[in-house]
């Protein structure tokens, strides 16, 4: 249960949070299971905040911090997260459909099995963050970084990938169906058991990646004319 006293204080804004944080350095916001639905919390400092279970919806969270956050399970639909840092948060099963992160700071976070459908992810960084299981269908991830991710078992079915950097990222059963990834850098990544059925990969860079049978290209695609590869048995 959330302590109300934290509670009151995000209430107040970024500056009740500061001079909160100056007052009990250490000390971690326990805010699990609030309702926060269309609050306005825009660049507050919620780094290593307890808020598994809360409800975000809909919230305006623009350069917030949630650096170390516990957010499984939690509600975030629809939130603006735009420029917001989520380095090393734990959102396992969150709901963040229709969220936006653009440029987001999402480096080292668990995402295991979170919902992001509809979600607008252009240009955020998810360097060697846990997207296993994950949902991104029909996401815009332009020039989204998911180098050194991994993506076992993730959903891109219908996603705008173009320009996305994948370099050493893992991706055993990732489903991109009908994904646009054109103009993409998939180096030195595991493409083994991954499904790009109709998915479009035009001028996109392959070097050195690994994939072998079990790996789905679309129909025409010539996975050895891309660059070098990783011939594996």
């Amino acid at each position: 249960m959330a302590n109300q006293e934290h509670l009151a204080v995000v209430k107040a804004g970024p500056k009740s949070i500061a001079d909160w944080r100056e007052e009990n350095p250490g000390v971690a916001l326990d805010l699990e299971g609030v309702d926060l639905s269309g609050a306005d919390l825009k660049e507050c400092k919620i780094r290593n905040a307890n808020l598994s279970g809360a409800s975000l919806a809909g919230a305006s969270l623009f350069r917030a911090s949630f650096a170390g956050a516990d957010l499984t399970s939690a509600n975030l639909e629809g939130a603006d997260m735009g420029r917001a840092t989520l380095a090393g948060a734990n959102l396992e099963g969150a709901n963040l459909t229709n969220v936006n992160l653009y440029w987001a700071d999402v480096k080292r976070a668990s995402l295991r099995g979170a919902n992001l459908r509809w979600s607008r992810v252009v240009r955020a960084c998810f360097l060697s963050a846990d997207l296993t299981g994950a949902d991104f269908s029909m996401a815009t991830m332009l020039e989204v970084d998911l180098r050194g991710t991994d993506l076992t078992n993730a959903c891109f079915q219908s996603a705008n990938m173009n320009g996305a950097d994948m370099d050493r990222a893992v991706m055993t059963g990732a489903d991109f169906t009908k994904a646009m990834i054109r103009d993409s850098m998939w180096t030195m990544s595991d493409m083994r058991g991954a499904n790009f059925d109709r998915a479009s990969l035009h001028r996109s860079d392959l070097s050195m990646a690994k994939f072998d049978d079990t790996t789905r290209f679309p129909q025409g695609f010539d996975p050895y004319h891309t660059g070098e590869k990783d011939v594996l048995d």
